[in-house]
């Protein structure tokens, strides 16, 4: 769980990032994109890393099946 202010963030869907969950731009050459979430006010979230969420960037326990 992250705690997010209010901003737009670039979350990463590669797993190559050497920042995780935010992209640092390791995805190029990969053919993924990072996913973009936009804050609209400060919340804590559940973001996906293992990439199999059906609701990208978050997390929704596809992992734990």
């Amino acid at each position: 769980m992250l705690s997010e202010e209010p901003k737009t963030q670039a979350v990463c869907t590669c797993g190559k990032t050497g920042n995780p969950p935010y992209c640092d731009g390791s995805h190029q050459g990969t053919g993924k994109e990072p996913a973009i979430i936009q804050m609209e006010k400060g919340k804590t979230v559940a973001i996906c890393g293992c990439g199999n969420s059906g609701n990208i960037p978050y997390c929704d326990g596809s992992c734990s099946r």
